[in-house]
């Protein structure tokens, strides 16, 4: 198992059909009005799967971790099992998940959130988090 790639969006849905549905994807800035704020986006990954991965349960653990490397929420878990082999000919399969996050952010700055398997880091995604105020009402920002 690998990671074919990860992201964030503003939203975004696996339906039972397998693909992949996403609004506001690829952000990497969050501008709130005021600190402590909660802010609403979701964590997309791919994970790549080969033959070699068929009866396997793999664990992943989703994190959102500030500059320092300290958590801001507790950590998803994902577990991925084959529900048959994967045949040889097919190389690969890839699953898209999605991870709906509604942390609270006390302060503006940097964060990650990281994919983690097994004690290794597959992938992480910065974010910027900056206060940006809100115009009053019925003017047009310059």
């Amino acid at each position: 198992m690998d990671m074919a790639f990860a992201f964030l969006a503003d939203h975004a849905a696996v339906p039972p059909d397998g693909k992949l549905y996403v609004l506001g994807g690829g952000i990497n800035m969050l501008g709130i009005p005021e600190i402590p704020a909660r802010a609403v986006f979701d964590v997309v990954g791919g994970f790549r799967f080969s033959p070699a991965d068929s009866h396997t349960v793999h664990t992943v653990e989703l994190r959102l971790v500030d500059a320092d490397g300290k958590l801001i929420i507790p950590p998803a878990t994902l577990r991925f099992q084959a529900a048959a082999s994967i045949p040889p000919e097919q190389e690969e399969v890839l699953i898209s998940t999605v991870t709906h996050l509604a942390p609270m952010f006390g302060d503006p700055g940097r964060y990650r959130a990281e994919y983690w398997s097994e004690g290794q880091l597959l992938a992480w995604v910065g974010l910027t988090v900056a206060v940006r105020p809100q115009p009053p009402p019925g003017t047009r920002p310059v």
